[in-house]
């Protein structure tokens, strides 16, 4: 069956790619959909068929769309990325798609999360859409901390607004393996997956996969939302994306990347990656 993969030049979407090929699908039955041009380039020379899209084109998006019997939409980062998810969801009812695929968010129906409400808004549209679904909420990716690690290595400190609270995130490859596995296999109609790492981690835990890595010690400090805050201004972030960050950490610290169970692990075969083959990255 033909696969439209929405999202296929980011991060997530060029891991996934190859694990749907390794799970036997052709390179020619996937279409790549994306606004990297350079991306898709290198992508239609491994032999998908590729697309240059703009969710903010609803006719653009439609075209796209149109003759796939499954489509892939890899969340997006605008800040108006639920209107463009709608439009995916509308062309693909519209298309008659067989199967709808969502890359949602851990514990998207937690109010309190700031992330969460475009997931949770965008599972409502694909659910009142009529269309068979599978909708991976991921959690939070080992590499989101390798920037943090970068800063550890000059400072030997890596320093958060999280206290003792625990996360349990996986490799991004992880998360492809799953959404590939989910894509391939029959079993997914109408669910819900929460996907995390086999394993809870305190951010001290996280500094200790740091040193390993670095080789050298890295020191956790916990340090409160404002403080945070005020240190991500003096680094030069405005106000508005440091109080983000900073309330960010605040959900992070009450436990909304902590465990969720094991789907990820039983999608994909096997544990999860290691903090430190995470990092190593």
């Amino acid at each position: 069956m033909s696969v439209l993969v929405i999202g296929a030049t980011g991060a997530l979407g060029r891991l996934l790619l190859p694990e749907l090929r390794k799970r036997g699908q052709a390179a020619d039955d996937v279409t790549a959909a994306g606004r990297n041009p350079q991306v898709l380039d290198a992508l239609a020379a491994d032999g998908y068929r590729t697309v240059r899209v703009d969710l903010d084109d609803a006719d653009q998006t439609r075209a796209a769309v149109a003759g796939h019997d499954q489509v892939v939409l890899i969340s997006g980062k605008d800040p108006h990325r639920l209107q463009q998810h709608r439009a995916v969801v509308d062309a693909a009812k519209a298309a008659a798609v067989r199967h709808f695929y969502y890359t949602s968010g851990v514990r998207a129906d937690d109010a309190s999360f700031a992330l969460g409400a475009d997931h949770k808004a965008t599972e409502d549209a694909i659910k009142q859409s009529g269309l068979r679904y599978t909708i991976l909420r991921n959690g939070w990716y080992i590499e989101n901390y390798i920037q943090a690690m970068q800063g550890a290595a000059q400072t030997g400190v890596f320093t958060a607004a999280v206290g003792d609270g625990r996360v349990a995130p996986a490799g991004r490859r992880d998360f492809a393996e799953a959404l590939a596995a989910a894509v391939t296999t029959d079993g997914h109609d109408n669910t819900t997956y929460s996907l995390t790492g086999d394993t809870d981690y305190t951010y001290a835990n996280l500094a200790d996969a740091m040193a390993k890595v670095l080789g050298k010690p890295v020191q956790y400090q916990p340090v409160s939302a404002e403080q945070y805050q005020a240190i991500l201004t003096d680094a030069g972030l405005d106000a508005g994306t440091a109080g983000f960050l900073a309330a960010l950490d605040a959900n992070m610290g009450a436990g909304i990347m902590a465990y969720a169970g094991d789907d990820l692990n039983r999608l994909i075969g096997h544990p999860t990656m290691s903090l430190v083959e995470g990092l190593s990255q």
